[in-house]
Parts: structure tokens; C-alpha cells; sequence
């Protein structure tokens, strides 16, 4: 015997929350990484990494009213959370990785 899922629908009136919380996913995730970097080139001060982290912040609170108003499963919970998780180190490792190579590149005696 094949167990079936009943999965809820998702409201009509749902649909255009569903929108706005996904734009604004893409809006406050591209401030983030757009602050993030301002702040590691030195165009921005460094105290402004503040707003870079909240831009964050708020990034995950549209993507999780976003997966509540798309009645979500608990696995696709989990991987919308380590999908934010990476996606706050992820500007860490590259500048990471920047560095790293740019003080090996600086030490090389050419």
C-alpha cells in the first residue's frame, strides 16, 4: 500500500504575500551581500556592518513567512534554515579566500 501525503492548499489570498515575502527575500539578500561587500572594499564605514546583518536578519524573517504561508514540510524547513545559514558565510569565505591569496600573492618573491 502507497502512503499519500495530504499536503494543504495554499489560500488564494495567500498568493500575493507569498510574492511580496519572495521579492523581498531577493531585495533584503542583495542589500546584504551589497552592504557586506561595501564595508570590505572600504567604500562603506565599518560600523555599518550592522545594517548588513539585519538586512540579513530581515532576509530570514520574509523567507520564513514566506514558508508559512506555502505550508511547508519540516525537511524543507530545515533546508530553508541551512540554506540561510550558508548564505550568511558565504560572503565570510569568499573574503576569506580574498585575503588569504592576496597575502600569499604579496609575499611572493618574483
Amino acid at each position: 500500500m502507497i502512503e499519500t501525503i495530504i499536503r494543504p492548499e495554499i489560500a488564494l489570498d495567500d498568493f500575493l504575500p507569498i510574492f511580496v515575502s519572495s521579492a523581498f527575500v531577493l531585495v533584503f539578500g542583495s542589500l546584504y551581500v551589497g552592504v557586506y561587500t561595501a564595508v570590505k572594499v572600504n567604500m562603506l564605514k565599518k560600523w555599518m556592518m550592522v545594517f548588513a546583518y539585519f538586512f540579513w536578519i530581515l532576509t530570514c524573517y520574509m523567507l520564513y513567512i514566506m514558508g508559512s504561508l506555502m505550508h511547508v514540510d519540516a525537511f524543507t524547513a530545515k533546508a530553508l534554515v541551512v540554506a540561510m545559514v550558508g548564505y550568511l558565510m558565504l560572503p565570510h569565505a569568499v573574503y576569506y579566500m580574498q585575503h588569504r591569496v592576496h597575502e600569499e600573492n604579496e609575499h611572493c618573491d618574483v
